[in-house]
């Protein structure tokens, strides 16, 4: 998660008496960005919300070469498409960087919080339908580990989207580099549990590596999880989705994937907004389109207390009043906004401090409620910003009926 400092549309089937002259046609595309995807089902615009809704409901099929990029990423195979790769020394190393570097990352983040998450979790909780992440960034690693069973994720950050790399399209030095450069990226998330924004500007932003959807896939395949479509889209005023080819101006991408057998579909959708109120007013679209996902639950974490402002009071406000569950560290939304008449809140970890760069957001209502909390509820790894002192703590509130 960021670690902020401020920061088939389809066409009128036309009668073949009216045929359109062809440089009509030409203008019709060069003023949309939006176009048809050819692979995807025409839809109407009296359809779904969701445009995209019916794309992950029939039987999952693997997406053959997006699979295979992921998997090339994810340091975990050879592909024919990238020919005398396997015999580069380049990327023998790589793959052995990516296994050592997740071994940690399975040992000392998803198998204790997995372990957590089922002792504390209620099971209708895990299997939320919906799982809301604002301020996520390409953070699907801890959106999956705490919600393994969410069917969709709607994940918010203000880096760009991106594209997969092919290796067919690039030398095996160029593509090398490129994977170097992922690594380099998932480094503050492996080793310290978030994402650093300022890291995220350099390091998301090249010629190359232009966005987080490499990430998100990365997180995707180590999870154990085939990728089975990717589809850039943006929203219209209502909230609806628009499959897009991607460009600069496209705002979302929605990726879907399913476990080994098939049997378990699920789709993420990263979009790039900015979540402050002067934007939210301006695109209510964005809103709109979460609302639509119904009934959700929300975790946030390394948020950089953005919501303790005036000027992040939307999203804040949208959260506490449409949310059945929020799971947060201390810098997502003030203690004190967790009223006893509509919250059940419980605390876990510890809280004593926070980091020198945001030591006025240090909230004493918080250690107190810490401090009178009879039964203690002790947090096997380390996540936030308070990794510095080896000190972690979450919230966990559930909305009283």
């Amino acid at each position: 998660m960021p670690f902020y400092i401020n920061h088939n549309m389809t066409f009128p089937f036309l009668h073949t008496r009216f045929i359109l002259p062809v440089f009509i046609v030409i203008s019709s595309f060069l003023l949309l960005s939006c176009i048809q995807n050819p692979r995807k089902n025409n839809t109407s615009k009296n359809d779904s919300t969701d445009t995209l809704t019916n794309i992950a409901s029939k039987t999952p099929v693997i997406d053959t070469l997006d699979d295979a990029m992921a998997s090339l990423i994810a340091g975990m195979s050879e592909n024919k498409t990238c020919r005398g790769l396997d015999t580069e020394k380049g990327w023998t190393t790589y793959k052995q960087h990516i296994r050592d570097d997740w071994t940690l990352v399975v040992k000392h983040k998803v198998d204790p919080i997995s372990r957590w998450r089922d002792k504390h979790f209620p099971k209708d909780l895990s299997d939320t339908s919906t799982l809301f992440y604002p301020f996520a960034g390409a953070d699907f690693l801890y959106a999956h580990t705490f919600f393994p069973d969410a069917k969709k994720y709607i994940m918010i950050g203000l880096e760009p989207i991106g594209k997969l790399h092919r290796c067919d399209t690039m030398t095996n030095k160029g593509f090398l580099s490129y994977l170097e450069k992922i690594r380099s990226a998932l480094y503050y998330s492996n080793n310290l549990g978030f994402f650093r924004t300022e890291s995220m500007g350099k390091d998301l932003t090249q010629q190359t590596l232009d966005g987080t959807l490499p990430v998100i896939v990365f997180y995707i395949r180590k999870t154990g999880h085939h990728l089975t479509g990717i589809t850039y889209f943006n929203l219209d005023k209502e909230g609806r989705t628009i499959p897009c080819r991607q460009d600069t101006t496209t705002t979302g991408v929605r990726v879907d994937f399913c476990d080994s057998t098939l049997a378990k579909p699920q789709s993420l959708y990263y979009l790039s907004y900015d979540l402050s109120d002067k934007n939210l007013i301006k695109h209510s679209e964005l809103l709109e389109f979460v609302k639509s996902s119904g009934k959700q639950v929300c975790f946030l974490k390394a948020a950089s207390y953005l919501m303790f402002t005036s000027a992040f009071s939307v999203m804040r406000n949208y959260l506490l009043e449409g949310e059945t569950a929020i799971l947060q560290d201390d810098s997502g939304i003030p203690y004190r906004y967790f009223r006893p008449g509509k919250w059940n809140v419980v605390l876990y970890g510890t809280y004593t401090q926070t980091i020198d760069l945001f030591k006025y957001k240090f909230q004493p209502d918080l250690q107190t409620a810490y401090e009178k909390q009879e039964t203690k509820h002790p947090v096997p790894f380390r996540i936030g910003y308070n990794v510095k002192f080896n000190e972690t703590n979450l919230l966990f509130a559930t909305r009283k009926n």
